[in-house]
């Protein structure tokens, strides 16, 4: 399958570019290993980016940020310019150098990438006019990102636009104008394009899955874990550290299983019986209400109980269904609309509820 055409810009040859269908060495993996289940990290699930998370990762781009586990992508975490060239490196399947431009990499683990990505003529350094320093652990910019990219996909054409208005001072507009006039950029918000903001690892992800010409890859959801082998006959098992709830019927067939958000170490773990049921509750204070009130505890001041996501005075949700599995409640525990409603009616009055730390 055709993933999208880039030039590889190599050392002396600043004007050839070599054509190719996407990633050299990886298109048939690519095309036909799909991720696994909730995807290659841990950390990203739920993350706008993560299908280009897992384009990059299919393609040998990035095998994650924790060695040697390799687990986590870290997405919030600010690249550097080290990482940078190693992303570029394994994108473009640039070769090794034996020459070592730079003084400050030594010890780097990207100290090899780095000097590939000189002598391919993607860096030049981040010292002008020694141009002896590369800044390997200093967090790279949007516009240099920009320079790196134009300079290793061979963006050498001029666009007859300048669709932003932030970075006329900036070094690097040039290179900005030809990201944007490529596709890969759309700029961080109406007309602007923050030059200097820095680019965190799963912003880069989208710029380099652009730049190659690759299509997402969303993951399908991750399989639940087992419920805990507590209890029997039908009951809700909430379990506190992990911020989930598992619902078996009588015949001990899982129900469903999803994300809450509770509060940690509250209720006290045990055994709880549903004990009063409400379509509508509020609370003591603060004009917030909920929807859906199953109470199975009793606490110092008000009982404790599974509802849907809180509404402030205002009407607005006290959190998103993308925070469920955070501790974000006072002591209630808050559930996906759907799911409180759907608990609500599977619950009757009586229903063990058993609480694990």
């Amino acid at each position: 399958m055709q993933r999208g055409i880039f030039r590889l810009a190599m050392v002396g040859l600043a004007a050839l570019s070599l054509l190719v269908t996407g990633p050299v060495g990886v298109s048939a993996e690519y095309d036909s290993v799909p991720p696994p289940p909730g995807g290659t990290f841990v950390d990203d699930d739920g993350y706008a980016e993560e299908g280009y998370v897992e384009a990059i990762a299919v393609a040998g781009i990035t095998a994650g940020c924790n060695p040697p586990a390799n687990d986590r992508f870290c997405p919030d975490l600010n690249l550097t310019r080290g990482e940078m060239a190693a992303f570029l490196v394994r994108a473009l399947q640039l070769p090794s150098s034996s020459a070592d431009p730079f003084v400050d990499d030594d010890g780097s683990g990207h100290e090899g990438a780095i000097n590939a990505l000189a002598a391919a003529g993607i860096t030049e350094g981040c010292n002008p006019p020694d141009q002896d320093r590369f800044c390997p652990n200093r967090p790279i910019t949007r516009g240099e990102m920009a320079s790196f990219l134009v300079r290793g996909f061979g963006l050498a054409e001029e666009p007859e636009t300048d669709p932003f208005v932030d970075d006329e001072a900036s070094l690097f507009q040039a290179d900005i104008n030809r990201l944007a006039g490529a596709g890969i950029t759309l700029g961080c918000g109406a007309d602007r394009y923050c030059p200097e903001a820095t680019v965190t690892r799963r912003q880069m992800a989208v710029f380099l899955v652009r730049a190659l010409g690759l299509n997402p890859l969303v993951p399908a959801p991750r399989a639940a874990p087992p419920p805990p082998m507590v209890g029997a006959g039908k009951r809700i098992i909430y379990a506190n550290a992990e911020q989930r709830v598992w619902l078996i019927d009588e015949h001990e067939q899982l129900v469903d299983t999803y994300l809450v958000s509770g509060r940690q170490g509250i209720p006290a773990p045990g055994i709880y019986h549903v004990f009063s049921k409400s379509i509508e509750a509020r609370a003591v204070s603060g004009g917030i209400t909920m929807r859906h009130m199953v109470r199975f505890a009793h606490g110092p001041r008000v009982a404790y109980g599974f509802h849907s996501i809180p509404l402030g005075p205002d009407g607005r949700p006290l959190q998103t269904e993308e925070e469920l599995g955070e501790f974000r409640s006072g002591g209630c525990v808050r559930q996906p609309d759907d799911k409180a409603e759907a608990l609500y009616h599977w619950a009757p009055i009586g229903t063990t509820v058993i609480l694990v730390p």
